[in-house]
């Protein structure tokens, strides 16, 4: 179990953004890091979230990831986005496809990346862990995403116990024209609540993934990519802790900065 780490944070700089516009999510995903479903009652107002952006922006921040909860189950989320985009920030988001299928088509080619979460190849395999018919909108969102010429990142979330679903997995994205983001699965949020047995310590799970991905270069290519938002919390309860030195910053939605006392407004140069 982890013990998230407060920190009276006092940044120099903001190289990136990450920002949960919500906590609502439209899937239960058994082992989510933000126990996601229900958005928070503070959740910042679209004013707010223009300001929080701007702050960042005064820090230095160049780029932006948007996520929740789930990004899109904010109905003005697209605003948000299109704003970050107006001011010039290297803008992408991380979603499990919701109504990114045939919706957004300009938003969405003006964005750096999208990421897509898809555990494996198999519906049956990624439903079972993310909810019934995620697995369909995800693909979906994949190819409606691709068709426009926007790069994709499959973000998928993996234990040592099923690290076979990498190689399907490396196929879809070798056939999109995608590229695979690999995290490990960890004993934080809504996965402290269930008896997991595949949940592995960081170490041997992080191993394990990196013997795999080689192999599968060699059968795919270069197509595994880094997290370079470092977003989600992979390296313990110091996460934040190492990040936001480096100038990875993450807003929560009611406007905290993740590891902190602190709320994104009362930084002041």
């Amino acid at each position: 179990m982890w013990v998230i780490q407060m920190l009276d944070y006092k940044p120099k700089k903001m190289v990136h953004l990450n920002a949960e516009v919500t906590r609502a999510c439209n899937l239960q995903c058994d082992y989510c890091f933000n126990d996601s479903g229900v958005k928070m009652p503070s959740e910042l107002k679209l004013g707010e979230w223009k300001q929080a952006i701007d702050v960042t922006q005064k820090y230095g921040a160049e780029s932006a990831l948007f996520t929740g909860g789930e990004v899109m189950a904010r109905k003005n989320s697209p605003e948000i986005i299109g704003y970050a985009l107006g001011r010039g920030l290297r803008t992408s988001i991380l979603s499990n496809g919701l109504k990114l299928n045939g919706q957004y088509g300009d938003m969405l080619q003006e964005l750096e990346r999208v990421q897509i979460s898809l555990d494996s190849a198999s519906p049956y395999s990624h439903d079972v862990r993310r909810g019934e018919g995620s697995w369909k909108v995800a693909r979906q969102a994949i190819d409606y995403i691709r068709g426009l010429d926007v790069p994709v990142e499959i973000s998928t979330t993996i234990s040592a116990e099923r690290l076979d679903e990498l190689e399907g997995l490396a196929g879809i994205a070798y056939l999109t024209g995608s590229s695979l983001l690999v995290r490990p699965m960890q004993s934080i949020g809504r996965a402290l609540g269930t008896a997991r047995q595949d949940i592995n310590s960081a170490q041997d799970i992080n191993s394990a993934i990196v013997k795999k991905k080689q192999r599968l270069e060699d059968q795919f290519g270069d197509i595994f990519v880094e997290d370079f938002a470092h977003y989600v919390p992979v390296l313990g309860a110091d996460h934040d802790e190492r990040m936001l030195p480096e100038g990875f910053v993450t807003v929560l939605p009611d406007g905290k900065i993740r590891g902190t006392r602190q709320s994104i407004f009362e930084l002041v140069l």
